[in-house]
């Protein structure tokens, strides 16, 4: 506020309080107009923002639903549950099952003889551990060994780094090879324990040993660990076994107490032995999940509709309307959800589940509310699912047994598209050279120091050294298996989850690598490092061959390929749609449709109102502009009477004291007359 003041000396006024009188007569009517415009606006906004919150609540509510994958979902029973229990994914089918666990699935354990302490001294060398299978003797003593197919020999150097009981405990389980060392004192004395990490009757362990004292096989030094053909020095006390049971009468072996693949989808998880009892494994549809989800969803909606009638309500007796009455924003979000939630699915117009009315979903015409009728709901779960997956979620069906459907873009329209294909993905490949023994059996490779060591890139991502396992080949699918096992296992490679599959190719003797993935970043090659000593197996520093894309069409329009997969052209009605294609014949191969459930649809519809450049976002980013532009202006109707104020106190200063000037002269003037009057006798 101004700062001019005035006591009113000259003509006796309260300046202060006229001026200030006269400027708030200015202010208050614009004043009280921007406040009102403020608080309907708040008001608006405070509505908008309930309503916005409420839709992203129902989109959560969706989550679940707009899912292919948990229409699918199970659950599984045990009449036993300490004997076995199961799990069930989405392809699984509904039914009981009959179980009778004879056998669990038990890992290879061996122990060594007893030391006096942990402390001690066993001796230096080599410990090679293989895992495979024992056969017994009619006495249950290991008699062969046969090595697991793929399997790599695991060598740990022991030296006076790690000689001692404790220290070999710790080389074994911090090489990573499978196997869990332990020490136990059995009351007589220390004892090694070795575990594989594995149950099964093929996943048993050997144990060698290259002792430092020049006896491999006696009961001194390194070699008191071995157990192997040669040398039982360790005692098995848990022979590896695998898990037997039958399932609805017929026999099952499994190398571990999880076993799959026996019922479609479904995992049983043994517990515990029990011949000669059944127990009943149930699967059926999680009805109640998916009825849960449901609900939920219709309480998301009901809870915004409730808001938005609250919102756009006029209560006649108050005379009072709410903030968002006529608002064509939110009727306009109330039209689309509606016509969205009582369309029939595109796609579905012939199918016996066409749209959420007929899935137990009404709408109360005077509240526009829904309701559940979850006996009706329950019902078509069992009675249709694959349409009720399609009512809800996203769902694609290929008339092609090799054409997979792989996904589609909010972009992508519903619809049945043809689907050419005009080349195969191939898989990128290196054809190592033939500079190996044409006769394996005869002259077999021996792997030493000179070339058991090379690095390789697969997908652009290049590994560690990779170290082969040293040793006399004498098959090339045995070597294979090594230098395959060796790159597989390498920690960058895995890291970003990049594999090769090794094969020996007879015809040529040589090793042929190929990648795991198809398409144009698919290449095996060797980098140029000083560590490359693999020249005697092929592996000269060179790239490979490259793979290829796929290549075809979708709609009749170029698709664009990437590895397996074509993928809808952008601007097409199948744009973003994608179909793998795993193998077959070139040119037409029939066609892939399309359906978006109300779930699926919903989702983007309500992303899209609720989103930057939504229909709810603009408005709430108009009325936040009508916000500022409200307190901009505020902020001149202060300056204009702060400049009103100034001039009223001006000229009322300037008023007081001209009257002061006027009483001045009025007094002058009384004083002279006064002085001029005769003055009497008396």
């Amino acid at each position: 506020m101004a700062t001019i003041t005035s006591t009113g000396l000259g003509s006796g006024l309260d300046i202060q309080n006229i001026v200030t009188s006269l400027v708030d007569a200015e202010r208050k009517p614009t004043e009280a107009r921007i406040q009102r415009q403020q608080d309907q606006i708040q008001a608006q906004l405070s509505a908008l923002g309930q309503l916005k919150s409420d839709l992203g609540e129902m989109d959560a509510a969706l989550g679940k639903l707009k899912s292919p994958i948990f229409w699918q979902r199970h659950q599984t029973s045990s009449s036993n549950e300490a004997v076995v229990t199961a799990t069930a994914g989405a392809v699984a089918r509904e039914g009981q099952y009959q179980v009778t666990v004879n056998q669990t699935a038990q890992a290879h354990a061996v122990a060594s003889g007893t030391f006096s302490s942990v402390d001690e001294v066993v001796g230096g060398g080599t410990l090679t551990i293989r895992f495979g299978t024992w056969s017994y003797d009619a006495d249950g003593n290991p008699t062969t060994f046969a090595a697991a197919a793929g399997g790599a020999a695991q060598s740990l150097t022991i030296d006076t780094s790690n000689n001692t009981l404790s220290g070999i405990r710790e080389a074994i389980n911090d090489a990573g090879v499978g196997v869990r060392a332990s020490i136990v004192n059995d009351g007589s004395g220390f004892r090694l324990v070795l575990t594989s990490e594995r149950t099964g009757a093929g996943n048993a362990l050997e144990v060698s040993v290259s002792d430092s004292d020049g006896n491999d096989t006696d009961a001194a030094g390194l070699s008191r660990l071995a157990f192997n053909a040669s040398a039982h020095n360790m005692t098995q006390t848990l022979a590896g076994r695998d898990a037997e049971l039958e399932v609805d009468g017929i026999a099952v072996t499994s190398p571990t107490n999880l076993v799959t693949g026996v019922i479609d989808g479904v995992t049983l998880n043994l517990k515990s032995a029990a011949p000669g009892s059944t127990v009943t494994v149930g699967v059926s549809l999680d009805d109640e999940a998916i009825t849960e989800a449901m609900q939920g969803f219709v309480d998301a909606y009901n809870q915004f509709r409730a808001h938005a009638t609250e919102a756009t309500a006029f209560d006649k007796e108050q005379n009072v309307a709410a903030p968002l009455l006529g608002d064509s924003t939110v009727r306009s979000v109330n039209t689309q959800l509606r016509r969205l939630i009582g369309q029939v699915v595109p796609g579905l117009e012939d199918a016996g589940i066409r749209s959420l009315a007929d899935v137990g979903l009404s709408t109360n015409k005077d509240t526009g509310q829904l309701s559940l009728d979850t006996a009706k709901f329950k019902a078509m779960l069992h009675d249709h699912p694959r349409e009720m997956q399609a009512l809800f979620a996203t769902r694609g069906d290929t008339s092609d047994a090799q054409i997979r459907y792989f996904g589609a873009t909010p972009k992508t329209r519903a619809g049945t598209y043809a689907v050419e294909v005009t080349a195969l993905a191939t898989q990128g490949h290196f054809d190592g050279a033939s500079v190996l023994p044409a006769d394996f059996a005869a002259t077999p490779l021996v792997i030493d120091a000179d070339n058991d060591e090379f690095t390789v890139e697969v997908d652009g991502v290049r590994s560690g050294p990779i170290q082969l396992t040293q040793g006399s080949y004498a098959s090339g699918d045995d070597l294979a298996r090594e230098i395959q096992n060796r790159i597989n296992d390498d920690a960058a490679l895995k890291a970003a989850a990049r594999h090769v599959e090794v094969s020996y190719d007879s015809a040529n003797a040589r090793f042929v690598l190929t990648s795991s993935t198809y398409g144009s970043s698919s290449q095996v090659s060797f980098a140029a490092v000083d560590n490359n000593t693999a020249g005697t197996l092929g592996f000269s520093v060179a790239a490979g061959t490259a793979g290829t894309d796929a290549a075809g069409k979708i709609n009749g329009v170029a698709a664009e390929g990437k590895g397996q997969f074509l993928i809808g052209a952008e601007g097409d009605a199948s744009e973003g749609l994608q179909v793998k294609v795993l193998g077959g014949a070139l040119g037409e191969r029939g066609s892939v449709t399309l359906i978006r459930g109300v779930a699926d649809r919903l989702d983007d519809l309500l992303k899209r109102l609720t989103g930057s450049g939504g229909s709810l976002a603009d408005k709430m980013d108009g009325l936040n502009s009508r916000l500022d532009k409200l307190n901009q202006e505020k902020h001149k109707l202060d300056d204009r009477m702060q400049r009103l104020e100034a001039m009223y106190l001006k000229k009322f200063n300037a008023m007081d004291a001209l009257v002061a000037q006027f009483k001045s002269t009025g007094d002058f003037l009384t004083q002279q007359l006064k002085a001029l009057e005769p003055k009497s006798d008396n």
